[in-house]
């Protein structure tokens, strides 16, 4: 059985699921000081295989790409990023991962439903 590439790790995962938009030059820039201030998961705190996530999706809102209030971070070692951020489904968005990641942060045994709720939330991007 072939496995599915982890499209966190992927270099542009964005063209991977089908948005093919290029991030803007900065982006590397802003993402290492979204770090720098926001070092861990803000779903499960934890500090392994952390994304920058856009709670808007850039490709969908441009302008707020770079918006330092656009981003969250989550991570995939406990895939916060894939069931919190996107509903379990990187085509998607969850419009509350905010929301979601604080309650999540402070019980983490509503994981799952929490991630349940966010894929029936989901908006599709």
């Amino acid at each position: 059985m072939a496995r599915k590439p982890n499209l966190a790790k992927t270099v542009n995962r964005d063209a991977a699921v089908g948005h093919g938009m290029e991030r803007s030059p900065k982006w590397p820039g802003v993402e290492k000081l979204h770090l720098k201030f926001h070092p861990v998961c803000e779903a499960c705190g934890s500090s392994k295989n952390l994304n920058v996530h856009h709670k808007k999706p850039f490709h969908l809102f441009p302008e707020s790409e770079l918006d330092m209030n656009n981003l969250i971070t989550l991570c995939m070692d406990k895939e916060c990023h894939i069931k919190i951020g996107h509903g379990d489904n990187f085509k998607d968005y969850n419009p509350d991962v905010e929301v979601d990641a604080q309650k999540v942060r402070a019980d983490i045994s509503l994981f799952e439903s929490v991630a349940e709720e966010a894929k029936k939330k989901r908006l599709i991007a």
